[in-house]
């Protein structure tokens, strides 16, 4: 028997060479093999590992209606270098403790709607300020008040009022509040909302003025792929983090006055993309006092303290964060406007900022005064001081006159308790 050498071998099994087509093949399927295995590591290492100063997972997904919520029955860790807060969700997609749909007799229902500053997910549940509110209504002998918190990130006047057609309208609330923050007027805006946001796609509904001045509706865009990438948003921990990072790069060709455009809204003079979101806000505003009266609930609007109202040194420290401001800035422009607003449709208004300003100086309180040292949303201090206000601005307005109060058992609480 002879043995074939290696050249006899190789002349003697020509089609054992792979073709181009199934090298690509190959090639393709080992890459997806890869990238399929790095996924599966990187979920599991996210999940197991504390990595960094943030840890959290997804709470937030895409509405066709609002175009952002909570997701329902969810409870995570949200944690950052300077705060670790928690997320915890009830069964209506609720920041809040668990609610029946249904209304008791006898108890007075307050519902708020805002955005992140209401929503809290920097702090404890147990200590955003609708449970503070709570606690202390209970405490001034307001037994059956119930204060429940509908606040998303990012949302503005037209969603909360889309929200309280959806969801807020069904728990028969008593007093609705609307939360309102100084950069709701752009999440109003569908021109300047996707200007400020740039790169990134935010989903949200819109209010358009038609040429006779009256409001057309603007409904959320589809999301592309929409099944499977709420699928993923919602239980991928490595989605939500990869979202979080691409979010980072934060890139906007437009600007106002060579500030980032939401800083439009300061402007002594207003543009008119400026101008018409101002009107629209004002349009949808009227509208959602008189939807809420029409079902036979109090309306009314409590502004969120701006970053002018807390810190004496705004400016110095503005200047630092953003650049040189232009003459045409004024910090309390929107105040005055907003005063504007409420006093020529006849919204109730209140403000907090006297309330907090108060408490900073009684206390002596430096910055980040009630704000985290990374992050410009409020501490746990924060939210029972707001609490403390809310209750005070809605005691005054005699709105809770109806609630069911022990006055004669009722505990005296001082504003700094």
């Amino acid at each position: 028997m002879v043995l074939a050498t290696k050249s006899e071998a190789e002349t003697k099994e020509p089609g054992t060479a792979l073709s181009w087509p199934k090298k690509f093949l190959f090639v393709a399927i080992s890459l997806v093999f890869v990238v399929l295995a790095m996924c599966v590591m990187g979920e599991v290492l996210l999940r197991i590992l504390p990595l960094g100063s943030y840890r959290s997972a997804p709470f937030r997904q895409y509405d066709p209606k609002v175009g952002l919520a909570l997701v329902p029955n969810v409870k995570v860790a949200h944690h950052r270098g300077c705060f670790a807060g928690e997320v915890d969700t009830n069964q209506w997609g609720m920041r809040d403790r668990d609610r029946s749909l249904g209304k008791n007799p006898g108890v007075f229902r307050v519902a708020l709607l805002g955005d992140s500053a209401v929503e809290g997910v920097q702090v404890k549940p147990d200590e955003v300020i609708n449970i503070q509110m709570e606690k202390l209504l209970a405490e001034k002998g307001y037994k059956n008040a119930e204060v429940m918190n509908f606040a998303v990130e990012g949302i503005g006047t037209t969603q909360e009022l889309v929200m309280y057609k959806e969801k807020v309208r069904q728990f028969h609330p008593d007093l609705v509040v609307v939360m309102f923050a100084w950069n709701d007027v752009m999440n109003n805006s569908s021109t300047l909302q996707p200007a400020s946001y740039g790169i990134h796609t935010w989903y949200a509904p819109y209010y358009d003025l038609k040429p006779d001045g009256t409001l057309a509706f603007q409904p959320v865009k589809p999301l592309a792929f929409g099944s499977t990438r709420t699928f993923l948003e919602r239980h991928s921990v490595l989605v939500y983090y990869l979202e979080r990072v691409w979010l980072t790069f934060d890139w906007s060709p437009r600007k106002w006055e060579g500030l980032p455009i939401y800083f439009g809204t300061y402007g002594e003079k207003l543009d008119s993309d400026w101008s018409r979101a101002w009107l629209v806000t004002e349009k949808v505003m009227s509208l959602m006092r008189d939807t809420v009266t029409q079902d036979g609930s109090k309306f009314m609007v409590v502004a969120w303290p701006d970053f002018a109202d807390i810190d004496p040194n705004w400016r110095e420290r503005l200047s630092k964060q953003v650049g040189p401001l232009p003459p045409d800035f004024d910090a309390y422009k929107p105040e005055e406007r907003l005063k504007d607003l409420a006093q020529r449709n006849d919204i109730a208004l209140g403000f907090l900022a006297p309330y907090m300003q108060a408490y900073r100086d009684q206390k002596g309180l430096q910055w980040p005064y009630f704000s985290h040292t990374c992050d410009q949303h409020w501490t746990a201090l924060g939210h029972r001081i707001g609490a403390q206000a809310m209750v005070k601005e809605l005691e005054q307005r005699q709105l809770l006159s109806t609630a069911d109060r022990e006055s004669k058992t009722a505990k005296a609480v001082p504003f700094n308790h």
